[in-house]
């Protein structure tokens, strides 16, 4: 077991680094005050290779492991919680989905929209009376000849009017109206019958809009459909989300040690009652037991990313234990150390002029969003009795 980072991982994290610190960190409150896009950000993480660096080779990709996809996150995180996102979702996510288990045709497709457009596929898995109860969903794909006809409303969706590729989670129904189980339908955004709703008023990552995708007699060619595997579609198509829950839960990381580093510098700096604040030991504790929180997170994500099961096309995904146990880990911890970062700077971190208070907000989605905490912990529980 290697803890160190290759020569090209070293790289690759001091070139995330340096693209955060010199080009995202300024904008970063620009995205969240304006609720806008930050589509200049998309176009230098396209520019330094960091779009679509686990999609194969043979469709223009790097074919890069999950770990050096998490170090990119991780870096980008510190900076601009948005961006790292969107760092997510264009190397996991829906994305890993097609590229498992979708045709070849799909697969090339979606990967030059990544690679040449910038594209961010977004997963329409949520619903407005389906969110952790995933199977309880209404959204209908009906086969009619050689098309599906998809009804049901999706909300919450990340990207959701920005994203041109939409993998929506469908009951797919046959032509006489039999279930055939949940699968996976591409749709263009612009396709007749799909249109966008509401965008939320979100508390934090504002740059990325979470909208309701509502479909209406939408047609879709059959060729769209991804998986159609009556006996076990639906569970591929979640097992390819335990990707999406590591980068999420890197994302997080990355915005709790931007905080902590932030916390680290001030304290060596502000002096109260005629020292440095990093000579109390109340608060010296409180940077240790942080550091212990982050380096803990850290490991639980990197053991996930360098597990991962390799499927087709070398798409890397983890095992659902893994992926849970650092997700619930992670999202808690985050938000907790960003707190503690926060209060080392007294009345200044509760203000709007220091980037503390929005990092807590956009901390704070991860504890939520991917699989509440409280879900994770149900399938850690459920691997841990299933053979008891």
């Amino acid at each position: 077991m290697d803890f160190q980072h290759s020569k090209e991982q070293k790289m690759l994290v001091n070139l995330a680094d340096r693209l955060g610190r010199e080009q995202f960190a300024a904008k970063s409150a620009r995205w969240d005050a304006k609720h806008e896009y930050p589509h200049e950000n998309v176009k230098a993480l396209r520019e330094a290779g960091l779009l679509g660096m686990t999609i194969p080779r043979k469709f223009g990709g790097q074919e890069r492991p999950l770990i050096d996809v998490v170090l990119v996150i991780e870096q980008i995180a510190k900076y601009c919680g948005v961006t790292a996102r969107i760092v997510v979702e264009t190397n996991m996510g829906a994305l890993g989905s097609i590229m498992a288990y979708g045709t070849e045709a799909q697969q090339r497709e979606v990967a030059r929209r990544v690679l040449e457009d910038g594209d961010k596929p977004a997963i329409g898995m949520t619903e407005p009376s389906a969110g952790t109860d995933l199977a309880s969903l209404r959204t209908t794909a009906s086969k009619r000849n050689g098309t599906y006809i998809l009804n049901g409303v999706k909300h919450w969706i990340t990207g959701g009017g920005i994203s041109k590729t939409n993998l929506i989670f469908a009951r797919l129904l046959d032509q006489e109206g039999n279930d055939q189980g949940i699968g996976g339908i591409l749709v263009d955004l612009g396709t007749p019958g799909f249109t966008v709703g509401r965008v939320e008023a979100a508390m934090g990552l504002r740059g990325i809009p979470e909208a309701e995708l509502i479909f209406n007699e939408c047609v879709v060619p059959a060729a769209n459909v991804v998986l159609r595997d009556p006996k076990d579609g639906f569970k591929k198509l979640m097992n390819g989300y335990n990707a999406q829950r590591i980068g999420a839960s890197a994302v997080a990381l990355g915005i709790a040690q931007g905080a902590h580093d932030l916390a680290i510098d001030y304290m060596c700096q502000r002096e109260a009652f005629g020292k440095k604040l990093k000579d109390f030991q109340g608060l010296e504790w409180i940077i240790a037991q942080g550091e212990m929180r982050l380096e803990a997170a850290r490991l639980l994500i990197y053991r996930a990313a360098c597990n991962a099961r390799k499927l087709a096309n070398n798409v890397m995904l983890p095992e659902m234990k893994e992926a849970s146990l650092a997700k619930a880990f992670v999202g808690h911890e985050a938000f907790h150390s960003v707190s503690e970062s926060l209060q080392m700077f007294g009345a200044a971190g509760y203000s709007a002029d220091l980037p503390l208070e929005r990092m807590l907000r956009d901390v704070r989605m991860f504890q939520i969003g991917g699989g509440t905490s409280q879900a994770q912990l149900n399938m850690i529980a459920r691997s841990i009795f299933s053979n008891r």
